[in-house]
C-alpha cells in the first residue's frame, strides 16, 4: 500500500460523507501516506443559488472551511499527513480528473449511497465513469463502509490486470493480519458433450485448470506474509458477478479488491464488464486497482475539451 501517497477523497454531501474519512485514515496509517487532498465540486449555478437563497430552500455552502473541520474531526491517519482542502464549480467528473491530474493522485476515493433512487443510480454512475477514465486507482466506498479488512476478496483471471488487484489485495492482507481470497469463476463450457465427458467430469478437469492458474498467478506477485486462500467455482451461464456476490456474503468479506484495465488513446477505456456491476450491485467497499499512468492521454483529451469550453 505504500504506493497511496496521496489520496484525493471527494466530498458531496460533507455530513453524510464523513464517515469516508475514517475509512481513509485506516489507509493512511498503513500507506504512510503524505497528503490527503479533500475535494467538493459545487454544481449549482450562482443564478439558481440566490432564487433558492429567496425561498429559503438553499443549503448551506460547502467552503474549504467546513472541509477543514471535516478533516479535523474525522480523519484519524498517522498525524503527519499534510490535508489539502478545495472547493471548486464544475462538472464533478471533469474537475475531479483535471485535480487527480493536477496534483498526481494515487488513490480516488469516492462515495455512494446505500439504497435505490435516482440519486444512488447517479453517485454509482459518477463512481463508475471515474473509476473508467482515472489513471490512478479508485476506491468506492457504501455509505457507512466499515474499516475492517479481515477478509479481502480479490475476483480473478490471468491477466496483469488482476496480478495487480492481487497482489494489492496481499499486501492488504499482510497489513491487516487479514486473509486474502484468490477468487476465480471459470465458465463451464457445452462442448464437454463432445468429447462424451458428463458435466461433472468436465467441471472437475476445468477447476483443476483454475486452480493452476491461480497458483501460477501468485507466484507472479509479491505476497508477503499473506494468508492466502484459492477459491475457484463453476459458472454455468456466463454470470459471473452472482457468483461473486455470492462468495462475498458466504465469506463475509470486507473488502473487494479487483483490476480495472484501461488503455491511452481516442478509443476509450475499458473497465470490464464484471467491475463495473460489481460497483452498482456490491454491499462492499471496491478497491479498483490500476497502474498508474494508464489512460493519461485520454484525460489531457478530456481536460483539453473541457478547457475549449469554459
Amino acid at each position: 500500500m505504500k504506493r497511496y501517497q496521496r489520496i484525493l477523497v471527494c466530498i458531496e454531501e460533507p455530513e453524510r460523507d464523513r464517515g469516508m474519512l475514517h475509512y481513509v485514515g485506516t489507509i493512511c496509517r498503513a500507506a504512510e501516506t503524505k497528503e490527503v487532498h479533500l475535494l467538493h465540486v459545487e454544481t449549482e449555478k450562482p443564478q439558481l443559488m440566490e432564487e433558492l437563497k429567496e425561498v429559503g430552500a438553499a443549503k448551506s455552502p460547502v467552503t474549504s472551511d467546513t472541509l477543514k473541520d471535516l478533516a479535523a474531526n474525522q480523519l484519524t491517519g498517522h498525524g503527519n499527513e499534510k490535508v489539502i482542502c478545495k472547493v471548486v464549480s464544475g462538472a464533478p467528473l471533469i474537475e475531479i480528473l483535471r485535480y487527480m491530474h493536477d496534483q498526481d493522485i494515487d488513490l480516488i476515493v469516492i462515495g455512494r449511497r446505500a439504497g435505490g433512487g435516482k440519486d444512488t443510480e447517479h453517485e454509482a454512475a459518477l463512481a463508475r465513469r471515474i473509476t473508467r477514465k482515472a489513471t490512478c486507482s479508485v476506491l468506492v466506498l457504501p455509505e457507512d463502509a466499515k474499516a475492517k479488512m479481515d477478509k479481502i476478496l480479490a475476483p480473478v483471471r490471468d491477466s496483469e490486470c488482476s496480478a495487480n488487484a492481487l497482489e494489492m489485495a496481499c499486501r492488504i492482507a499482510e497489513i491487516s493480519k487479514g486473509t486474502a481470497i484468490c477468487l476465480t469463476v471459470f465458465e463451464v463450457h457445452s462442448g464437454y458433450l463432445s468429447i462424451g465427458t458428463s458435466l461433472e467430469e468436465h467441471t472437475a478437469i476445468m477447476e483443476k485448470w483454475a486452480q493452476r492458474e491461480c497458483e501460477q498467478l501468485l507466484e507472479r506477485v509479491d505476497k508477503g506474509s499473506a494468508n492466502i486462500e484459492i477459491k475457484c467455482l463453476p459458472d454455468l451461464y456466463r454470470k459471473p458477478v452472482p457468483i461473486i456476490l455470492d462468495v462475498e456474503e458466504g465469506e463475509s468479506a470486507d473488502l473487494v479488491v479487483i483490476g480495472a484495465r484501461g488503455r491511452t488513446g481516442a478509443a476509450g477505456v475499458l473497465l470490464g464488464k464484471v467491475p463495473e456491476k460489481l460497483i452498482q450491485q456490491s454491499s462492499l467497499p471496491l478497491l479498483a486497482v490500476k497502474k498508474k499512468g494508464e489512460c493519461l492521454g485520454l484525460v489531457q483529451a478530456l481536460l483539453s475539451l473541457a478547457g475549449e469550453g469554459e
